[in-house]
């Protein structure tokens, strides 16, 4: 019997271990390959965005910077006009701002060409219409904080663009 475990056996069991050796390699590598890989994409995802267009942001401001400064003041004039009435008369208030943010507002900013200031007057427009909802609810606690939001985002934006003009007059 012996015989049968050295003519057949330890061949095929050494065959049997080498190929679970090489499946188990290829499987790491394949591994290694897929982590690489997801690893790689964590690190673009983390890099900043591509720098915009100097001319490009100027243009925008140049076509849509006033529409934009028109709305933060009907917003701010609305919510003068609320507080004034005690905030009786919000859900107005909404309306009017509501009527004031059109989809021309929805365009102009959509079409900024610096993905993270569109971000900042997305959350510009939404802090300033959650403040007129919460107002509404009569919560004026969540109002106040989302006023707070906006005049965050609102002095922001401001500061931006008092600092890119003088950079684009030289």
């Amino acid at each position: 019997m012996s015989s049968v475990y050295v003519r057949y056996l330890l061949p095929a069991l050494v065959v049997a271990g080498c190929a679970a050796l090489a499946l188990l390699g290829r499987r790491r590598s394949a591994h290694n390959r897929a982590v690489a890989e997801h690893s790689h994409r964590i690190v673009d995802a983390t890099l900043p965005p591509a720098p915009t267009d100097p001319a490009a942001e100027h243009a925008w401001s140049l076509l849509h910077g006033s529409a934009l400064d028109d709305w933060m003041t009907a917003h701010e004039e609305v919510l003068d006009r609320a507080s004034a009435d005690d905030f009786s008369d919000a859900h107005t208030a909404l309306d009017l701002s509501d009527e004031a943010t059109s989809e021309r507002l929805d365009t102009v900013v959509a079409a900024h060409p610096n993905p993270q200031r569109r971000a900042e007057l997305s959350a510009l427009r939404a802090a300033a219409r959650s403040t007129l909802v919460a107002l509404t609810q009569g919560d004026f606690e969540r109002a106040r904080h989302h006023h707070l939001v906006y005049c965050d985002y609102r002095d922001l934006w401001r500061g931006s663009t008092a600092t890119e003009e003088p950079a684009d007059r030289s």
